[in-house]
């Protein structure tokens, strides 16, 4: 059996995300001083995004959701890559796990999925615009992993990977998220 190389696998996600151009922001500078530590600064006009930071917080978040999948508990995936989005409710579907647009997320979700029986455990959003996801989460106390950019407000967010999300190299992250929710093979 191959044993898995924590390592190999953080320096595979970094080349993805530095030939992808992951680690550049927009040329906003208004939204770096309410997430400092997250960025290493501006090059060309644009924010730089501080990867081994980002690295660090996704690492764990694999682990969290590592933990919830072998523990049964239920994770609700928020948004994702259009062009994932066939493949991840497809792949979604063998497990107990759900997925919705983000564009079906509305305010008082979380309070619906609660009162409907499936209540999520942890939520995973991608792209997240509406700040109100958060807050419900912080609000009713489920942990939330959330891939956001520059333009996203962070306050309320457990585990927030900062990056950028046009890059392919996130979009692999975010598959190894996925499949780690529906095998109990590592990464």
């Amino acid at each position: 059996m191959k044993q898995f190389n924590k390592n190999l696998f953080k320096k595979t996600l970094l080349k993805g995300l530095l030939d992808s151009q992951g680690f550049i922001g927009s040329s906003s500078q208004g939204n770096v001083k309410d997430k400092k530590g997250f960025f290493l600064g501006f090059r060309k006009g644009f924010t730089v995004f501080d990867l081994e930071r980002s690295l660090t917080t996704y690492l764990k978040a694999l682990n969290l959701v590592k933990f919830f999948n072998e523990s049964s508990l239920q994770i609700l995936f928020v948004g994702v890559p259009l062009y994932l989005e066939s493949y991840i409710q497809k792949e979604l579907k063998k497990t107990r796990h759900v997925f919705i647009r983000e564009d079906s997320w509305v305010l008082g979700s979380l309070t619906n999925y609660v009162q409907s029986g499936l209540y999520p455990d942890l939520i995973i959003t991608f792209n997240s615009h509406n700040s109100f996801a958060s807050k419900e989460c912080f609000k009713r106390g489920v942990p939330l992993i959330s891939f956001v950019d520059d333009s996203c407000d962070i306050a309320y967010i457990d585990y927030p990977i900062l990056v950028n999300l046009k890059s392919k190299g996130v979009s692999h992250m975010y598959y190894n998220l996925i499949k780690q929710c529906s095998s109990n093979n590592n990464v």
